[in-house]
């Protein structure tokens, strides 16, 4: 062993503080039936001070090194990001009624498939049923009219209220829920959406394990990239859907607040928290075209190959950051910002002492593409931070006496964009309690296509609502034909009409009050033969002023 290497290892030993530690130095994980471990550790704790900032000149880890840094920032080269951003950020789309923002996401062809895919499942279940109208088949208004039933008790949050809670006519319930579909229908549709064909399904999961939900996952991740340019400053990170079902890439987040669930990665916009890009994790897939790398450095080129050679700058946490990885990102016009694990044989090993130094003292590090800060926050914890984005070693006069580099603070301003987004969308959640995963990441999308959609609408209209409001009046909108075509549905209980003339109007033809010619009053006995002129508006019957009702406007509506 070298002096080096020796020297590199002490400093490791010398380190008390473990928390940029943790978890295995391989991102792959196990497909089992359990749960897999997810040990990846988020807590970098960057939010702290400096009170002096000092650099170190001319060090290497290793003496043929290509990653040595230099105490000087004069003379090197400009950040990339600047010269090189193309696009200006904002909708590609100019759609304005909510739904209709909501629709580029979740286009005709989406709902198309999944009534079809769901009407087949339906044949398959309906001799199971009594009565063939039980298992009737759907259609795409009746499924917009669902999912506006997810948004809108996901906006009260309700969601993981019960069925008969929320049809209840008095009491606790949400009375438009009943006019728009049965208490029994809602339990049944949310049974019987499978998004794939059930017929091939055990041939395709032999090469492909989130088949249940490819077609769907596909399509809508292609709308997210094709509608929205994101800003200059993206997020990648990793967020948890609760699931406590069977599945076999569940995974164990002990640090993630559900434990146990779905895992997926996801690049933010970290202004204002549009989601461009996710990737479910499937585990190990069979061998065949889903087959991929799940290495940390993979899943970034995967995730940001939308965003590749326009200059932006993308940041993550310290499972994602290598120095490999930041030069491929800069080879493709590509910044990064993040912080790195002190394991990384190419930080030099006077980066890791804390033995020695001022509290809040500084470590700049420069080569030819890259800056390194190490920062001594606590008397026992180094932070350290890769950037290819800055280049000097420029202090945040903005925090007073603590004095933080720009490279930290810059971080901590953009490192919470998967996180903010994933809190926004979990605030407002449609998931409800289930043992099918595909329904799980299903809801999941519609969370994000949700807070997609209001981003988009703000931008088009400039109206400022609140998440509330907006998903209110998506879950209305949505629910809308469904509440029309019910209410020509004859055989409707008429309490239910009654209830429904609260949601909708219904433009009704003008009618003569008279008759030309006189007939015989519905209501009277046959032997008296009552001749009247007069008709009722509503349905048309002849009726006797014996059988007229006098009633006002206001007592007419109740």
């Amino acid at each position: 062993m070298d002096e080096i290497e020796r020297r590199r290892i002490e400093c490791l030993l010398e380190s008390t503080e473990e928390d940029d530690l943790l978890g295995g130095f391989s991102s792959d994980d196990n497909d089992n039936n359990t749960p897999t471990y997810e040990p990846h550790d988020q807590n970098t704790d960057t939010e702290q001070s400096i009170s002096s900032a000092s650099s170190i000149g001319n060090i290497s880890n290793e003496s043929d090194s290509e990653y040595s840094y230099h105490e000087s920032d004069d003379d090197l080269p400009i950040s990339m990001r600047r010269k090189f951003f193309i696009g200006k950020d904002g909708t590609k789309w100019n759609r304005k009624p909510n739904v209709r923002c909501w629709m580029l996401f979740f286009s005709n062809d989406m709902l198309e498939h999944i009534v079809k895919m769901t009407n087949i499942y339906i044949e398959k279940v309906r001799p199971n049923y009594n009565r063939e109208r039980d298992a009737s088949e759907t259609c795409v208004r009746e499924i917009k009219a669902l999912l506006g039933i997810l948004y809108t008790i996901g906006a009260i949050k309700c969601n993981h209220r019960s069925t008969e809670d929320l049809w209840k006519i008095y009491g606790c319930g949400v009375d438009i829920l009943a006019c728009v579909i049965s208490e029994h229908r809602f339990p049944f549709l949310l049974r019987c959406i499978p998004f794939d064909d059930i017929r091939g399904r055990d041939i395709r999961k032999k090469i492909d394990n989130m088949t249940h939900i490819r077609h769907i996952f596909d399509l809508f991740v292609n709308n997210c990239k094709n509608t929205y340019t994101v800003s200059e400053y993206c997020t990648i990170d990793e967020k948890l859907q609760s699931f406590r079902g069977h599945c076999s890439f569940r995974v164990y987040m002990p640090n993630k607040p559900a434990k146990y669930g779905l895992k997926m990665f996801a690049l933010v916009d970290s202004i204002n928290y549009y989601t461009l890009n996710i990737e479910l994790y499937a585990g190990k897939q069979p061998d065949g075209p889903f087959l991929v790398d799940n290495a940390a450095s993979c899943v970034v080129k995967r995730l940001a190959n939308p965003i590749l050679n326009t200059g932006r700058n993308i940041t993550f946490d310290n499972w994602f950051t290598s120095f490999p990885l930041a030069d491929y990102l800069l080879q493709n016009k590509t910044t990064m910002v993040g912080t790195v694990r002190k394991n990384k044989r190419e930080i030099p090993p006077e980066f890791l002492i804390s033995k020695g130094r001022d509290l809040y003292s500084s470590y700049f590090g420069f080569s030819k593409n890259k800056s390194i800060v190490s920062y001594k926050a606590k008397s026992n914890k180094i932070v350290l931070i890769a950037s290819t984005m800055h280049n000097d070693k420029a202090i945040d006069m903005n925090t007073g006496e603590k004095l933080k580099p720009e490279m930290i603070t810059f971080y901590n301003s953009t490192k919470s964009g998967v996180d903010t987004m994933d809190w926004m969308t979990e605030n407002y959640s449609v998931a409800r309690h289930g043992a099918r995963w595909p329904l799980t990441v299903f809801y999941s999308l519609l969370n994000i296509g949700g807070l997609n959609s209001m981003i988009v609408y703000q931008e088009n209209t400039q109206v400022k609502k609140t998440r509330l409001e907006f998903l209110k009046s998506l879950g209305r909108q949505l629910m809308e034909d469904q509440l029309k075509y019910r209410m020509t549905i004859s055989s409707l209980p008429r309490p239910l009409k009654t209830r429904l003339q609260n949601y909708v109007t219904v433009e009704r033809e003008v009618l003569p009050q008279k008759l030309r010619s006189s007939n015989r009053c519905a209501f009277c006995e046959r032997a008296k033969d009552k001749k009247t002129t007069k008709v009722c508006t509503n349905c048309i019957k002849p009726i006797c002023r014996d059988h007229l009702i006098e009633i006002c406007p206001d007592c007419f509506t109740l």
